[in-house]
C-alpha cells in the first residue's frame, strides 16, 4: 500500500510539512509505503486548463502519476486568509476525478493563529468530495503552529500528536477496508 502526502506550503521550513510527516510516519508504522510531496520543492506551473495536457512540463505528469498510483493521500495546508494555499489549489487543479476516485484522504490544517485551520480543512473536504475521493471524518487542525512543534518535529501537545498519529493509522485501516483489492485501477 502506498500513501502519498502533499504539503501545501511553499515555505521550505514548513510546519505543514512537519504535520504531514507525523501522519505519514504513523501510516508507515501501520505498514504503508510513504512518499512526501512538499510543494516548495516541486516547481509546478500555473494551471491554465489547456486542451493539450501533454504540453505541460514533466513535473505535472509526474505529480498526476504519483497521485494516481497512490492508494491513499494525506493532504495538509496552512491556512492563508481563511483557506488553503494557492499553491495547493493550483496543484489540485491538475487532477481530475479519475485520478482520485475512491481514494481515502486524510486532511490536516495548520494555522499561525489560535483559531486553527477549520476553514482550510472544510474547503479541502469539499474539494476531495468533488474529485470523488473519500475524506476521512477526522480532520485535525494545528493552531499556533509556529510554537507547536519540538525541535525533533513532534507536537508539544501530546493529545494533538496522538490524534495526528491515529489519523495516519486510520488512513491505512480505511484503505484496507474500503479497497479489498491491493491494486487500484485508474478509471
Amino acid at each position: 500500500m502506498k500513501i502519498v502526502g502533499i504539503s501545501g506550503s511553499m515555505n521550505t521550513d514548513s510546519t505543514t510539512k512537519q504535520a504531514v510527516r507525523i501522519v505519514l510516519d504513523a501510516a508507515k508504522s501501520a505498514g504503508a509505503d510513504i512518499e512526501l510531496i512538499h510543494l516548495a520543492e516541486w516547481k509546478m506551473p500555473l494551471y491554465d486548463d489547456r486542451e493539450d495536457t501533454s504540453t505541460y512540463p514533466e513535473i505535472v505528469h509526474h505529480f498526476i502519476k504519483t497521485i494516481s498510483e497512490a492508494d491513499g493521500l494525506v493532504i495538509g495546508s496552512p491556512e492563508y486568509h481563511g483557506t488553503l494555499t494557492g499553491a495547493l489549489k493550483n496543484s489540485l487543479d491538475f487532477l481530475e476525478g479519475r485520478h482520485l476516485r475512491d481514494k481515502q484522504v486524510a486532511i490536516i490544517g495548520v494555522a499561525g493563529g489560535s483559531m486553527g485551520a477549520t476553514n482550510t480543512v472544510n474547503t479541502l473536504q469539499v474539494i476531495m468530495r468533488n474529485l470523488h475521493a473519500w475524506p476521512l471524518p477526522a480532520s485535525p487542525s494545528i493552531p499556533n503552529a509556529y510554537n507547536a512543534f519540538t525541535p525533533e518535529g513532534k507536537l508539544k501537545d501530546e493529545r494533538l500528536q496522538a490524534r495526528m498519529e491515529l489519523l495516519g493509522k486510520q488512513l491505512v485501516q480505511y484503505v484496507h477496508s474500503m479497497n479489498p483489492k491491493t491494486e487500484k485501477q485508474v478509471h
